[in-house]
């Protein structure tokens, strides 16, 4: 996962949500480095989708994603 707190917050989503989450990562799983960069340099990233924000690292050169933090955003 990446990190304790990213664990308790998915623990708070309902099944709808998870399911979204679940949608997330299959794109980071096939896209890491796609998501909105939050530094030029550096590798921290978030994604934004359908009401769910994924925080996370791109592991280099492996191409793994650690998540650090999943939020709810208003839609």
């Amino acid at each position: 996962m990446g990190s304790d707190i990213a664990e308790a917050e998915i623990d708070d989503l309902s099944n709808a949500e998870v399911d979204v989450l679940l949608e997330i990562y299959e794109v980071l799983r096939l896209t890491p480095d796609n998501g909105r960069m939050l530094r030029q340099a550096g590798n921290m990233y978030v994604w934004d989708y359908n009401g769910i924000s994924v925080t996370y690292v791109l592991l280099d050169p492996q191409r793994e994603v650690a998540v650090l933090r999943v939020d709810r955003f208003p839609t």
